[in-house]
């Protein structure tokens, strides 16, 4: 299940290493150099080159920085063929400390509640993440119309799936655009988990995978659920 409660990760600081010959080799693909501040967003250099460490993600084909603090380069594995790789990763100031495990990542499940409703999109705020608990900073995603169940789209309604207020299990399908990612429910165990009943305020309970029914007046409304885990 998705943990709730907060996790962190002690990054403890990585002596720089010999590498000179390796720095050489992988300059090119760096856009910052060792020893530079850097902060989220900042674009470090060439996925194919770089290994991402602590404060670092990928996304396209670059790795960016994901925290503010200085840039570190080590010595790194090698890949699959055999390539010698330097890991970038970016070192907190003052002795902070920080999850990496924060970032969120494509497959990831998520926990969010449901802002906003659009003809062809439904606006998420992430609260949780499987295997990282609650976040520190909530996120954005949107869920939208051809990634709500699997199926025809053209069938899909999103006021029939989802209300402002609801609280879904999603999955991270795409990084999106610099502000939200790109969700799912299209999976049989994701989508509403918790909506109450517009007319009585109750919590309502699933009855059917698109239907769920207030306990108090047995109002039904439609909704796409998530199928509770036997």
């Amino acid at each position: 299940g998705i943990k709730k409660s907060s996790f962190y990760i002690i990054i403890q600081n990585t002596r720089v290493g010999n590498t000179n010959s390796q720095m050489a080799q992988t300059s090119s693909a760096l856009i910052f150099s060792a020893g530079s501040k850097v902060a989220p967003g900042d674009k470090i250099g060439s996925a194919k080159k770089l290994k991402t460490g602590s404060g670092c993600y990928v996304r396209g084909s670059s790795v960016y920085s994901s925290v503010v603090g200085t840039l570190a380069l080590t010595s790194g594995k090698e890949d699959e063929s055999n390539n010698s790789m330097i890991e970038a990763s970016v070192i907190l100031e003052e002795g902070r400390q920080y999850a990496s495990s924060q970032v969120l990542s494509i497959g990831h499940k998520v926990i969010g509640k449901v802002v906003r409703i659009m003809t062809n999109m439904a606006t998420i705020e992430i609260v949780a993440a499987e295997e990282i608990g609650s976040l520190k900073e909530h996120h954005g995603g949107i869920i939208r119309k051809e990634d709500v169940r699997v199926g025809a789209t053209e069938e899909v309604q999103i006021y029939e799936s989802f209300r402002p207020g609801d609280v879904v299990v999603a999955r991270i399908i795409s990084l999106g655009d610099s502000r939200r990612y790109y969700l799912s429910t299209a999976e049989n165990e994701l989508g509403v988990i918790r909506a109450t009943s517009s007319t009585s305020g109750e919590v309502m309970v699933p009855i059917s995978w698109k239907e769920m029914e207030c306990p108090k007046t047995k109002a039904k409304e439609p909704r796409k659920c998530a199928k509770p885990k036997e």
